[in-house]
């Protein structure tokens, strides 16, 4: 769905995982929609923000200025953010947690390790925050450097957030 403050607040006051937006947000980038997956019986199981903005590391392909970030926060099993990144299995496997991370992001105002994961044609760092999975995905792959950039991941399931976020059009990666 497409993003407002209106559906951000819903969102988040109706989910049983948190809806992660980076604040604040990168120069130049807009939240471009958001999803959710679950059913009456289990209530709301999953969330994707979509943002979208200037690419840090364009190549000078017209495809290379345009950047996307989904970030995927899901229980366990539901299967979401490995859909969206390609995989062919509901959870990122064994590799999450083995070695040093790769990427550290502040989730909430814990610092949270996330593991790259190989994949085609994105950047995909998945780790744990608040007891369900943490993805964020990135296209394209030079894009990635957009994580290294200050901001923090705030849940919007706290009602304490004063939103005033910019919005543009519907990115087409919430499939």
């Amino acid at each position: 769905m497409v993003g407002s403050d209106d559906v951000l607040r819903q969102v988040g006051a109706t989910s049983g995982v948190p809806l992660w937006m980076p604040w604040p947000l990168p120069a130049g980038w807009l939240v471009s929609g958001v999803r959710t997956a679950g059913d009456d019986h289990s209530g709301t199981v999953a969330t994707v923000l979509a943002c979208s903005g200037p690419n840090p590391l364009p190549f000078g392909g017209v495809v290379d200025r345009q950047a996307d970030l989904l970030l995927v926060a899901e229980s366990p099993g539901v299967g979401l953010g490995a859909h969206l990144a390609g995989l062919n299995d509901v959870d990122p496997g064994a590799a999450v947690g083995v070695g040093s991370p790769h990427l550290k992001l502040t989730a909430d105002g814990h610092d949270t390790p996330l593991w790259t994961l190989p994949v085609d044609g994105l950047v995909a760092y998945v780790g744990e925050a608040s007891g369900v999975w943490l993805w964020a995905l990135v296209w394209p792959q030079s894009a990635g450097a957009v994580l290294l950039e200050t901001f923090e991941l705030v849940d919007l399931r706290d009602p304490g957030h004063l939103l005033d976020v910019p919005y543009g059009a519907l990115s087409p990666r919430l499939g």
